[in-house]
């Protein structure tokens, strides 16, 4: 997976990939889950929704025939959650199991830098790479409609800019419910 991924980033020969790479690589990206407990909550989770996401992404583009170029497909599908490199640590709680008490291995949060999560993909990959217009707003939107009024507000009229920054927002949703789930029957 870690070589297809950079493979990938590299293809793009955008300006500071190199940079981006570095950073996946000194990060936990590829060994860190994608979730605490819920779809690919495994080591090696983050880069497989990854590039589950890129797949859908693309797919998607092709479908709905949108025409977005293939680096904005890489950045978008394979870094929106570049957010949680170096967000996740193991710890663990107690359970019963056959009537003992025994030390369970999960998964907790530990962020470091609570800059909210699409916006916090954004910022990282800026510090490295110049992103376009509609790559901002896709990994910012890409958890979808928000419940905030205002919020909700900023998301209409990003959407209305950008319509297709949905493929990107169902992809992830997809990928998360339907091909990953949880993994570890938590």
């Amino acid at each position: 997976m870690r070589d297809k991924i950079i493979e990938l980033l590299r293809s793009t020969g955008r300006e500071g990939i190199d940079k981006v790479m570095q950073f996946l690589a000194t990060s936990d990206f590829f060994t860190a889950p994608a979730s605490t407990k819920y779809h690919s909550n495994c080591e090696g989770g983050l880069a497989e929704h990854s590039m589950n996401v890129y797949q859908l992404f693309c797919h998607k583009n092709k479908v709905f025939k949108q025409g977005l170029q293939e680096d904005t497909l890489i950045i978008c599908g394979l870094l929106h959650d570049i957010c949680k490199a170096n967000f996740y640590k193991k710890g663990s709680r107690n359970i019963k199991e056959n009537g003992q008490w025994v030390a369970k291995e999960i998964w907790e949060v530990e962020d470091q830098m609570p800059l909210g999560h699409g916006e916090k993909s954004c910022l990282i990959l800026m510090e490295y790479i110049k992103l376009t217009d509609f790559e901002k707003y896709a990994i910012r939107w890409h958890m979808g409609v928000p419940e905030e009024y205002e919020t909700r507000q900023a998301y209409s009229k990003a959407t209305e800019l950008h319509p297709n920054i949905v493929l990107l927002s169902t992809s992830d949703i997809e990928a998360s419910y339907i091909i990953e789930g949880r993994k570890n029957n938590e």
